[in-house]
């Protein structure tokens, strides 16, 4: 089960849960369901970093490729650069088309890492969110669990 479903296990748990009477907010859960629920999740979190570390790796392997591609690019240019040494005016036509392919390779890995970057703080930002979901889901069912609920009146 993954770790968003069993948060959603836990919160429905603690939902249906039977009302303690006289209690406003105070419910009867199924203390051995909740351990189990809560070890699940406890062992699926590292797998969650571990994914999440694995989004940040691929952002290197981007980055890798688009700088070998900047590398054959640049192969490219000199070889053709050294065929066309003869002729001066073919020589500065080489070199500053050369020019402007680093310049357009520099261009494309600059959108290419921001690009990346904005995919993965999305997905880091993403797993922030279920992350802190879990911890108040938690905390919750703690409190309500010990009687120390701030919102029991």
């Amino acid at each position: 089960m993954e770790s968003l479903q069993i948060i959603e296990q836990i919160l429905k748990e603690i939902t249906d849960a039977r009302s303690v009477p006289l209690s406003r907010d105070g419910a009867l859960v199924n203390r051995q369901e909740m351990i189990t629920l809560l070890n699940e999740l406890k062992k699926n979190l590292p797998q969650d970093i571990l994914q999440a570390n694995q989004i940040l790796g691929q952002k290197e392997a981007i980055i890798e490729e688009g700088r070998i591609a900047g590398q054959n690019v640049i192969e490219q240019a000199r070889g053709e650069a050294n065929r066309l040494i003869s002729q001066t005016e073919i020589v500065q036509s080489a070199t500053q088309r050369a020019n402007e392919i680093l310049q357009q390779l520099d261009d494309e890995l600059l959108k290419m890492r921001s690009e990346t970057d904005q995919y993965i703080d999305a997905r880091l930002a993403n797993f922030e969110i279920t992350l802190n979901r879990t911890l108040l889901a938690v905390r919750r069912g703690r409190e309500k669990i010990t009687g120390n609920s701030s919102f029991n009146n």
